[in-house]
């Protein structure tokens, strides 16, 4: 990754995690909301080195379009669990080329944090590559171990 994307990338983790205390909803509900915004559509274009926004201007853009953001229900997830999700879920939208909606179709927040534990200690790249096989795996019509491999192998994926 560049510089840049590794900005968005930290950007993004500073969201997730001062989300915790900017925000009394719960961390699925800010995840949600977050992935499926105008502020993540804007992340996504990633080749667009001028749409650097600060921590700030995410938190008010989304106050100003999510007034559910300040409804208490939901649980917290721990502080740095929501700063490895949010930095994973960037890194994979740039990798891969993605939008922040599709991904979280295809994996939750709920699904992140049962993958933490084995995860966390992984470099992003490989993070981001077993999240490709998760989500490949679930596809509905299944391919093949190999037919997953070769397309990694030939960058189709």
């Amino acid at each position: 990754m560049n510089a840049h994307e590794e900005r968005m990338c930290e950007l993004q983790a500073e969201v997730f995690e001062s989300s915790l205390s900017r925000f009394p909803c719960g961390s699925a509900k800010f995840a949600e909301l977050f992935m499926r915004s105008e502020v993540a559509k804007l992340l996504d274009d990633a080749q667009n080195e001028y749409n650097y926004l600060s921590e700030e201007e995410v938190f008010l853009r989304l106050e100003e379009c999510y007034p559910s953001l300040s409804s208490k229900k939901g649980r917290k997830i721990p502080s740095p669990v929501m700063r490895w999700i949010g930095y994973i879920y960037r890194c994979y939208c740039i990798r891969k080329n993605r939008s922040s909606s599709w991904l979280y179709k295809k994996i939750k927040i709920e699904k992140m944090l049962s993958l933490y534990d084995s995860f966390h200690t992984f470099d992003p790249d490989d993070c981001v590559d077993r999240l490709e096989e998760i989500i490949m795996a679930n596809r509905p019509n299944k391919q093949t171990d190999y037919q997953i491999f070769k397309a990694i192998r030939l960058g189709n994926i």
